[in-house]
């Protein structure tokens, strides 16, 4: 059974972080290349997704825990309410369950709601989704070698 595509995988979240989204899981692909375990044929990063919601800013929010599970990185974005740009907050705090707007730690960014830590113009999600990309990698590339080194 077809369905109108304007309703179409509606989950709540606004269509620009959908489509930021939807880039960045083409941009991962199968996982972080570096985090590739020979051994078990598999990628150790394992990237997280849930949905963020703040009042009409409605996106999704990433994590991704260190190797040894003693950092955490969350990156949230979504539509900005007031500008249509697509914002993206980063902050590192440890959580058992996804992050939230009331659970959140973000300790020296967002501030405000103009205080974020990347934004694009309206449209961008692939440069979105391609910082987020970065950000996961970088993550993960410093804390494996906080980890390796420790070993």
């Amino acid at each position: 059974m077809s369905t109108n595509i304007l309703h179409y995988n509606e989950d709540g979240a606004n269509k620009q972080a959908q489509a930021t989204l939807a880039f960045l899981q083409y941009f991962i692909g199968d996982g972080i290349e570096t985090s590739w375990n020979s051994e078990y044929h598999c990628y150790d990063a394992d990237i997280r997704v849930a949905r963020w919601e703040n009042c009409r800013e409605q996106g999704y929010v990433v994590t991704l825990r260190s190797k040894d599970y003693k950092q955490q990185l969350n990156v949230a974005f979504f539509e900005h309410r007031n500008s249509d740009s697509i914002c993206a907050i980063k902050w590192f705090q440890n959580t058992l369950n996804s992050p939230t707007i009331h659970t959140a730690d973000f300790g020296e960014v967002y501030k405000d709601k103009y205080d974020t830590s990347h934004d694009v113009g309206y449209g961008e999600a692939a440069k979105m989704a391609e910082w987020v990309k970065n950000q996961l990698e970088l993550f993960w590339t410093e804390t494996t070698k906080t980890v390796d080194n420790n070993d």
